[in-house]
């Protein structure tokens, strides 16, 4: 199985982009390949509350695709934006698609969120991508403690928030029952192996 650093993963996709796939249609699959691993991998997924926690980058983008198909396969999903609205073109794309889909986005308060949070079968933590260095911030850590104490299955795309491309995760990373690994492991996946859980590797179509 081939692993691959962040910066190797950015030049993959780079040489697929100028092979002619866009980086809205990489969004796209693995958005949709997420949601169907969450489907195939949740019981009566027809009933369940599905809580998706959106960064503003295109991780979060990742998980605006992401409820767009779990409300397409018959699931409930909710946004929860973890900053405020995305802030890169591709992710705002698709904000505004699930938005029009009718799906419930609503921003963190860590006064008021942790009973929705609570009330969710299923959280899909699309915050931070493996672009993520150093300390989680203090706005997001009341955030990842409330979904780490949660009892709802915990679904990662690609790593878990607050975990590096090496080295340790930091304090307060969210640590995930499943991790959906886009194309390729990364290096984090071995370095964090405990906080990744269930780690399965999701073809996004970018090929060799």
């Amino acid at each position: 199985m081939r692993i691959v650093s962040a910066s190797e993963m950015r030049e993959i996709e780079r040489a697929a982009f100028e092979r002619g796939m866009s980086y809205y249609e990489m969004m796209e699959n693995a958005g949709r390949a997420a949601a169907e691993y969450i489907k195939d991998n949740t019981r009566d997924f027809e009933t369940k509350l599905c809580l998706i926690a959106a960064g503003t980058g295109n991780n979060g983008g990742d998980g605006y695709v992401a409820a767009r198909h779990i409300k397409d396969f018959g699931g409930t999903p909710i946004i929860m934006m973890a900053s405020g609205e995305p802030k890169t073109p591709d992710a705002i794309k698709n904000f505004e698609l699930a938005k029009a889909m009718g799906i419930e986005i609503i921003k963190f308060d860590p006064k008021i969120s942790a009973a929705v949070i609570y009330g969710c079968d299923v959280i899909v933590d699309c915050v931070y991508g493996t672009g993520f260095h150093g300390e989680l911030r203090d706005s997001v850590r009341p955030l990842f403690d409330i979904i780490n104490d949660s009892d709802a299955v915990k679904f990662a795309m690609d790593i878990p928030s607050g975990v590096p491309d090496s080295g340790s995760p930091a304090d307060g990373a969210v640590k995930a029952d499943h991790t959906i690994a886009v194309q390729y492991l990364k290096r984090a996946h071995v370095s964090a192996l405990d906080y990744c859980g269930k780690i399965t590797v999701i073809d996004i179509g970018i090929g060799e």
